[in-house]
């Protein structure tokens, strides 16, 4: 009895000593210079000027839809992009692989290395019209300087900054050491082939990128729940995506004799089983701790001292963070969301077969593969089968300490003081996945700051940007060609 006492209370102290250990650990991190951080000055003679060229860009309809065989409204949109930025259409070489625009400003003379290719893309969602403050493709800019439209966050924006810079750039006798490309897809928002069009267009040309830029994250204020500051948000990995359907059988017959554990019983029964006991693995993955690494200085001391100590308090992150914070979580582990579901389909038979369509989004450290394979093992308890529709395979994470890396940081501090940068997950699906296999250094991020409203317009209806948001970014893709080209280490 003693000794157990003994035991305990030795237990007890380690315990105490941890807790004390992890609060002068948080106490020691002071808040950095994002916690108070200002935008940087605004440019009202160019801010005017680019969202004039903004809109008209949002004001042509580039709604693309799955399988689409008519490409005439992006090629009339990327014709009408010759006036407005002439300097580019006249000195640099243009393609079009996959429908798509995609521009090279060649290196004078031999290249001094591997080039960088800036990506967006101009097709858009469909719009609801009748919802919107300002029509959808008014390209309107308002008495406080917003431009509306589809697309002026996703991704015509980006698109506008990256043009312009080159433009600019070009205009001013720039020659680049390196060559330089912006790529522009019109099939992105479905996953359609223009991506890999392009890939395979510098692939045949036995072109291998040093460093890509995408579309992913943004600069946003407060970019989760607790965490004060400005930060630029950048997509170091890409989770891959597939759908399944969830498949139940039995023999069906007439609703008013209902057998126990019918088909439409087993899979609610197992998709409450998923959502409550997730099969996935959450891991705190290097990009996930370097995120939270460079978040916690300016959390709420609450969530300062866990996320300061994950070497103590890792296991409960692991295990609660998907529960509670499923933003966040989804980053952690593979996600399930189900979709669509059928059965029978009159209103008094039972279904001789039901089934429910489920996407999921792979994290790297449980793969397609593996994650299906623990799926398919929980389906099995339930009596139900798991067809694969689809199945695409996580990108592999980007060295957040490799040169590209540093340089979009050294980039970020010149153009917007004080803000910190902070690579994440992503859990959406971009273009850049299909260059993996030719760019080990793919980051998905636009350096345009938006609203928390302006970010949850994506996709939805009001979907705006602040003009004067866009001199910095176009500052910042100029100060990142010209790092980048004259770089011996990239």
């Amino acid at each position: 009895m003693l000794l157990l006492l003994r035991i305990l209370l030795f237990l007890i102290l380690l315990a105490v000593f941890l807790l004390l250990a992890a609060l002068l650990r948080t106490l020691s991190i002071s808040p950095t210079a994002a916690k108070t951080a200002a935008p940087p000055p605004e440019d009202p003679r160019r801010a005017r000027q680019y969202g004039e060229v903004l809109s008209a860009m949002l004001r042509m309809e580039t709604v693309s839809v799955k399988g689409q065989e008519d490409f005439s409204k992006f090629a009339a949109f990327q014709e009408s992009l010759h006036p407005l930025f002439p300097h580019i259409f006249s000195r640099c070489e243009i393609a079009h692989p996959g429908e798509g625009l995609l521009i090279r400003l060649p290196a004078r003379g031999e290249p001094a290395g591997e080039p960088i290719l800036l990506m967006s893309h101009h097709d858009v969602v469909p719009a609801q019209a009748e919802d919107w403050r300002h029509g959808a493709f008014s390209g309107d800019i308002d008495a406080d300087g917003v431009v509306w439209g589809r697309g002026a966050v996703d991704t015509k924006g980006a698109l506008f900054c990256e043009l312009q810079a080159l433009e600019e750039l070009i205009a001013a006798g720039w020659q680049p050491e390196k060559d330089v490309y912006i790529a522009s897809g019109c099939t992105e928002e479905w996953g359609g082939p223009g991506a890999q069009a392009t890939v395979q267009w510098l692939q045949a040309r036995g072109v291998r990128l040093g460093m890509l830029l995408d579309e992913g994250g943004m600069i946003l204020p407060d970019p989760i729940a607790g965490v004060q500051g400005r930060y630029c948000m950048v997509g170091a990995l890409e989770k891959g995506s597939g759908s399944v359907r969830l498949v139940a059988r039995g023999k069906g017959g007439h609703a008013s004799t209902p057998p126990r554990n019918s088909p439409l019983v087993r899979l609610g029964r197992l998709m409450d089983d998923l959502e409550r006991h997730s099969p996935f693995r959450a891991e705190l993955t290097p990009v996930i701790r370097e995120m939270f690494g460079r978040l916690a200085p300016n959390a709420d001391f609450g969530f300062k001292y866990i996320l300061t100590n994950l070497w103590l308090f890792g296991p409960l992150v692991r295990r609660l963070l998907p529960r509670l914070v499923p933003l966040a979580g989804s980053m952690l582990q593979t996600t399930c969301a189900f979709t669509m579901a059928g059965g029978s389909e009159a209103a008094n038979v039972l279904p001789r077969e039901a089934w429910v369509t489920a996407n999921l989004r792979f994290c790297p450290h449980q793969d397609d593969q593996a994650s299906l394979r623990a799926l398919r093992q929980r389906a099995e308890r339930f009596d139900v089968e798991v067809q694969v529709l689809s199945a695409g395979k996580p990108c592999p994470p980007v060295d957040v300490h490799g040169a590209p890396f540093r340089l979009l940081e050294e980039t970020a501090a010149r153009i917007y003081p004080g803000y910190d940068v902070v690579p994440y997950a992503m859990t959406a699906n971009t273009d850049a996945r299909f260059y993996t296999g030719i760019c080990d250094h793919c980051l998905r991020f636009a350096p345009i700051e938006i609203t928390q409203a302006q970010y949850a317009s994506i996709h939805s209806v009001n979907e705006c940007l602040n003009t004067t948001a866009l001199p910095p970014a176009v500052d910042f893709y100029k100060q990142l060609l010209q790092d980048y080209c004259a770089r011996i280490d990239l």
